[in-house]
């Protein structure tokens, strides 16, 4: 779903107060967009992922997507995600988060996955997703949450019992980008920047 985008490195940064930017932006000299992305060296497994996020995620342009997610390597595998997006769907009220888990292997299930519509009270958020061998749980919390997991939640997910088999086993690195759907440009004609204000892992 990536599509033909074009990544540059420029745009992914850390700040003077330690803080990781996303931005999606525009040459002014081509006209032509270029999106964000970056990966971990170390592989996680088993435990929990936790992004404290500041930026309007809930109004994204209809062609832009945040993800956050874990990868193995493979295409349709062992793969958890976290998707802020429309893809290019311009319905005031169509979903624009979503929680996708791949299987372990392609010949033992399909990936299951959920959608709702974000509609947010300001700009921060926290977002994670919780793995252990039998389920994942995805949710996100209005402002940065460090306390209970139901304080402040907005929408949860959790994978459901007839997945337990598939669950991704397999450690893997964790990847964050900002793109366009299908290398379409945002609809807006704006740039987008997102901060990630810190990335907690917890090892189960």
């Amino acid at each position: 779903m990536k599509g033909p985008n074009n990544w540059n490195s420029s745009n992914v940064w850390v700040d003077a107060y330690n803080k990781l930017h996303l931005k999606l932006s525009k040459s002014p000299t081509t006209g032509g967009w270029t999106c964000a992305e970056l990966y971990t060296k170390t592989k996680f497994s088993f435990g929990t992922f936790r992004w404290f996020i500041e930026g309007p995620i809930d109004k994204l342009d209809p062609n832009v997507v945040l993800g956050l997610f874990t990868y193995g390597g493979i295409d349709g595998t062992n793969e958890i995600d976290i998707e802020v997006a429309k893809w290019g769907q311009t319905d005031p009220v169509a979903s624009n988060l979503f929680y996708t888990v791949y299987p372990r292997r392609l010949d033992v299930s399909k990936p299951v996955s959920t959608g709702t519509r974000l509609s947010l009270q300001g700009i921060y958020t926290t977002n994670q997703f919780t793995w252990s061998y039998n389920h994942v749980t995805s949710e996100i919390q209005e402002g940065f949450i460090i306390g209970p997991l139901t304080e402040n939640r907005i929408f949860s997910y959790t994978t459901p019992k007839y997945f337990s088999s598939a669950v991704p086993y397999i450690r893997a690195p964790i990847h964050m980008n900002l793109w366009t759907f299908q290398g379409k440009p945002p609809i807006n004609g704006e740039e987008v920047e997102i901060i990630i204000h810190d990335f907690n892992y917890t090892k189960a």
